[in-house]
């Protein structure tokens, strides 16, 4: 029973005690009888008022277990609760709430709760609080939250408007949640969404660029024609990887981007292409773009084009401007270190600016089209090769024919008629030059093969290159004198010293000053130069010869070349001294090159050969034996052993004329009996021999001297002329290797610097 219920039967009590009382008056109870009904009365009400005191309590005791309860969870609950009135400020609030703004519930309350929103959020918090106003249930709202003396973090705010019975807002009721771990997790998903996207966008990207460098490998591997394959792979690269496809081909050593293969989205493009590279020749020592990337073999990407750098560098502006180009790569053809041209791919299309996975992608491109160039070039090469080789063998046949015959011919008339003292000394001079011609030839094709094989060695020591020149001139003198062609010297002998072997040196000034004085008519003249340039000594061999014919001069240092190979050709030779002369040059760090305006107007040969910078001289000391006279070798005891009757009876003649006495032998068993014997100054042997060779006498000969302590000099004097054969020669115990055939002042003066204990050859 409710309090209203029990008031209301107190009031129907009274009732009823008022209506006994009036009918007292009209009716004839007695006072006991009245006074009993009343008490009934009241024990009855008693009874009930009982009643409902104990179902109050009840009541009471329910209600206080609801708000128990209640507090426990609005205490112990994870969010923050809090009740504010309308203006937001905080009346009440539980244990979460004051964990989340750090600060304790004391302090807390009467404190307005704009007071904890960020200062970027609070303007937005007024006016979610005007809202409030109009709404029973305000929509989860997120907001940063600034606790005190902590970092800012984000919760999410939802709002209850409590409302009198007038419908009056006359409270706030709030749930605060902290979301940092949830925005942490929708952070991670959509990170993590992202790299699902970039992971199938770079998948399909990769599959892309996996279709087209195996169509690219397919077209470049379709012909061994190189132009024809790059026009095909820079179709292939528009528009995939680009609006236009430029390829430069470096072509016979020549750097110019005069002649590039062109490929275009557009027909127009590409012949503005062709006419913007004939309007504006790109500088091949340019420090941008193509020569650079030529020279340094390091791509270049320009990701975006803007308009400041259009005015400072890359490319022209107008080149740039007409063609509409956005953004550019251009890469190197390399293989192996060899630099083949360059690749440029530019893009005209708003919003496609390459990037570094682009570059990549045109760098392994340029790689495998540089391999399908390389390949082409091989094959050309090869063929030209066996070509030049063929011709070469058949020059190679009758260059040496042409003396033999001279030889040979001579030889039988002087053998077979007898001729006066003037016609045998013209067919001894004959002979001579005739044998010195093949003796060059032979020298010239060893040195081939030497620089083939990488054996040719240097004797490095300072050189004055004046007395090199000057060297060179007399030798060839008199081959100009025959001919009639002046041979002129402008020497600058201020031109400091070069680090060099001066043998070598001066083979390619003889080999220069040869090839001006062969190619240039009688009556001509030749002009041989030496100045300074810069950090350089120039050396300068020019002619009013046949000149050099444009199509030829970019292979005039190869090997075998020469501009007439055909049996009607006026001049003879191997086509080998050019080739000589360029390596030699290079193993002395230095460069050469020809220059000449055509046929018929003479040719210029350039060497640069580094100077050696100023330093404290430090002499190099050369032991040196002048032959003045025949009898050099007076006295000494030689012992020569050759299978050849012919060359021994030669060789035994010269050391007898400079006065040594000889014994001649032509075995390894007779040489070391005769070693026993006669006891020698000096040994010299051949090395190719039947049974034993030279090899196997000075082993055998060095063997026995190390139980005597004693040690004879020992020459090596072989046709074997190869490097490999004298290092061979040197390490079996020989201590000097010459090769035939020798000049007989040369071999007395080695023979006597042996005997002295001076090596010099």
């Amino acid at each position: 029973m409710n309090v209203d219920d029990f008031s209301q039967q107190i009031e129907t009590l009274r009732s009823r005690v008022t209506i006994l009382l009036q009918s007292t008056a009209t009716e004839q109870y007695s006072q006991q009888k009245l006074t009993a009904e009343a008490f009934e009365e009241l024990k009855i009400a008693l009874e009930e008022m009982r009643v409902a005191s104990e179902e109050l309590q009840a009541t009471r005791m329910v209600v206080e277990k609801e708000r128990q309860r209640y507090q426990e969870l609005f205490d112990f609950a994870p969010d923050g609760y809090l009740v504010t009135d309308i203006y937001g400020t905080i009346l009440e609030a539980n244990q979460a709430t004051t964990v989340l703004l750090n600060i304790s519930e004391r302090f807390l309350i009467r404190k307005p709760l704009v007071s904890f929103i960020a200062q970027s959020d609070r303007q937005a918090f007024f006016d979610y609080l005007a809202q409030l106003q109009h709404l029973d249930r305000g929509g989860e709202w997120e907001v940063c939250v600034q606790p005190r003396e902590k970092v800012c973090f984000d919760v999410a705010l939802t709002v209850v408007t409590v409302r009198n019975k007038e419908g009056k807002p006359v409270a706030l009721r709030w749930l605060m949640r902290d979301i940092t771990k949830r925005r942490r997790l929708e952070s991670e998903r959509k990170l993590l969404f992202a790299s699902e996207q970039i992971a199938r966008i770079a998948a399909e990207a990769a599959e892309r660029r996996s279709n087209f460098l195996a169509e690219a490998s397919r077209v470049l591997a379709s012909s061994l024609d190189y132009r024809t394959t790059l026009t095909s792979m820079a179709q292939l690269a528009v528009p995939t990887l680009a609006d236009c496809c430029i390829v430069d081909v470096v072509e016979n050593n020549s750097v110019a981007f005069t002649n590039p293969v062109i490929a275009a989205s557009e027909p127009q493009k590409e012949a503005l292409v062709r006419e913007l590279r004939q309007r504006y020749p790109i500088p091949i020592d340019a420090d941008y773009g193509l020569p650079k990337v030529l020279r340094t073999g390091k791509p270049e990407l320009v990701t975006d084009i803007l308009e400041s750098s259009l005015q400072k560098n890359t490319w022209n502006q107008e080149y740039l401007n007409l063609l509409q180009v956005k953004s550019y790569m251009v890469v190197p053809l390399l293989v192996r270190k060899r630099k083949l041209g360059t690749i440029v791919f530019a893009s005209a299309q708003v919003g496609r600016y390459y990037t570094i996975v682009d570059l990549a992608m045109a760098e392994e491109v340029a790689q495998r089209a540089a391999s399908a160039i390389e390949n082409a070039q091989l094959y050309r090469q090869a063929q030209e090769a066996n070509r030049i080789k063929d011709e070469f063998l058949a020059i190679v046949s009758h260059e040496l024919r042409t003396p033999l015959n001279s030889m040979l011919g001579w030889v039988q008339v002087i053998r077979n008629r007898k001729l006066d003292e003037a016609v045998t000394s013209k067919a001894l001079e004959t002979i001579e030059r005739n044998a010195k011609l093949q003796r060059k030839l032979i020298e010239d094709i060893l040195d081939i093969s030497r620089i083939v094989q990488g054996k040719i060695r240097l004797n490095l020591h300072k050189v004055d290159l004046v007395i090199v020149i000057k060297a060179a001139i007399e030798a060839v003198y008199p081959t100009s004198e025959i001919k009639d062609i002046r041979v002129e010297s402008k020497l600058d002998s201020s031109v400091g010293e070069v680090m060099g072997d001066a043998e070598r040196l001066q083979q390619i000034v003889w080999n220069l000053l040869s090839n001006a004085v062969k190619f240039t008519p009688s009556g001509g003249r030749v002009e041989v130069c030496l100045e300074q340039v810069n950090s350089n000594a120039k050396i300068s061999v020019s002619d009013t010869g046949k000149g050099i014919n444009a199509d030829f001069l970019p292979y005039i240092f190869e090997r075998f070349r020469q501009a007439d190979s055909t049996t009607t050709r006026a001049d003879s030779g191997l086509g080998l001294g050019l080739a000589i002369v360029n390596h030699l040059v290079e193993m002395h760090s230095g460069t050469v090159y020809a220059f000449s305006e055509g046929e018929e107007r003479g040719a210029t040969f350039t060497v640069l050969l580094p100077l050696i910078e100023a330093q404290p001289e430090q002499l190099i000391k050369e032991s040196q034996v002048k032959v003045n006279n025949l009898l050099a070798l007076d006295g000494l005891q030689i012992l020569l052993v050759d299978d050849n009757a012919d060359t021994r009876e030669l060789i035994a003649f010269i050391l007898q004329q400079s006065g040594a006495q000889v014994t001649s032998v032509s075995s390894v068993g007779e040489a070391l009996e005769a070693l026993v014997r006669l006891r020698p100054n000096i040994l010299v042997s051949d090395i190719g021999m039947p049974d034993e060779d030279g090899y196997s006498l000075i082993r055998q000969v060095r063997s026995q001297e190390a139980l005597s302590g004693e040690k004879i000099p020992a020459v090596a004097l072989t046709a074997f002329a190869r490097d490999e054969e004298r290092r061979l020669a040197l390490e079996a115990g020989f201590q000097v290797h010459l090769s035939k055939p020798i000049e007989p002042d040369k071999l007395v003066k080695v023979l006597a610097n042996l005997v002295k204990g001076n090596q010099q050859f």
